[in-house]
């Protein structure tokens, strides 16, 4: 089978491509033009030819002549389906689909492309009412996560004990709840070393606030996170949706502690094994165990490596997407 991703969402089309070619398939891809995405309307509006004008090349390849089946990612490129000559399937990944269909405009553009795909998937279950409010039979595919690439340090050079909070600085992903117990736990274990990524919108506060305390690190490519995770003891999530993101499994891929929060227990066949907290309090009572029980945070990071080999592995999702393919072509 040929399949067509509509790919903007963190290479994630990229990652399923790894299992779906394994068990005989090939993949091509067409990443929508994002130009003038975050400018100001009237610059939006302005770069709105040329983004349509790059559009019509991604519907000019959905035929028979380049593929099978569609795989959009991301709610609002399913117009690229209604176009489509062959079945398409629509991936939601959050914003995408999480507000927008509640609001009245995006809710009315919405209806007809979900309805209209042969399937609906959503990357994390948090999604799955917003989804089913349109499409009742909206199914929860999680991210494929690249295991070899994302495996545990081969090595662990001497270091400082360091917590890595691995979410963008931003309250939507629960930012200042995780911050606050960083600062508690810093200020009683000055030795340990805590990493944040400067990305979000709080980053400039605070970088003032805790640059004596704290270490920022840039932004990095997809291909060097690795790097930051293995740097890492214990990583810290997002405490604002309850799912887990790529950036949570790939640590745990990595067999390291996670501490996030999770509201989903139900969503997999066995429940993910993390450490959750809601407020701070909770952060810190977790980095205390792990900072003075070093075997029992060994453990926890093995446990998690073979929960993500178990459930988030390229080949047992190729093969949950070749069954949903196979039954809309």
């Amino acid at each position: 089978m040929r399949i067509l991703h509509v790919e903007t969402i963190n290479q994630v089309g990229h990652t399923y491509a790894l299992g779906l070619e394994r068990r005989g398939h090939s993949s091509l891809f067409f990443e929508p033009s994002l130009r003038g995405g975050t400018a100001p309307m009237p610059l939006k509006l302005a770069y709105m030819p040329g983004r349509m004008l790059h559009m019509s090349r991604g519907v000019a390849l959905e035929s028979r002549a380049h593929c099978d089946i569609t795989h959009i990612h991301w709610a609002s490129y399913g117009v690229l389906g209604l176009a489509s000559r062959v079945p398409y399937v629509v991936h939601c990944h959050g914003l995408d689909v999480h507000y927008r269909a509640q609001h009245p405009l995006f809710r009315a553009i919405l209806t007809p492309i979900l309805r209209r795909a042969a399937a609906v998937l959503v990357i994390t279950p948090d999604l799955l009412p917003a989804a089913r409010s349109i499409r009742t039979d909206t199914l929860f595919v999680p991210a494929a996560i690249d295991t070899e690439r994302f495996a545990p340090c081969p090595s662990a050079p001497a270091r400082p004990w360091t917590i890595f909070l691995f979410a963008r600085l931003d309250p939507h992903k629960g930012a200042p709840t995780a911050v606050t117990a960083l600062e508690r736990f810093k200020a009683r274990h000055p030795d340990a070393r805590v990493l944040l990524i400067d990305y979000g919108p709080l980053s400039a506060d605070y970088q003032r606030r805790f640059a004596d305390r704290f270490e920022f690190t840039p932004k990095m490519p997809p291909n060097r996170i690795r790097e930051l995770i293995w740097q890492a003891d214990v990583v810290v999530g997002q405490f604002f949706l309850g799912a887990l993101g790529l950036s949570e499994l790939q640590a745990m891929s990595c067999a390291k502690p996670v501490i996030v929060n999770y509201r989903y227990p139900d969503a997999y066949p066995a429940p993910p094994p993390i450490l959750d907290a809601q407020t701070p309090e909770e952060i810190e009572a977790h980095l205390e165990r792990l900072y003075h029980d070093r075997a029992m945070a060994q453990a926890l990071g093995e446990r998690a490596r073979r929960w993500v080999l178990a459930h988030h592995h390229v080949d047992v999702l190729a093969k949950r997407l070749e069954a949903i393919y196979k039954a809309a072509v």
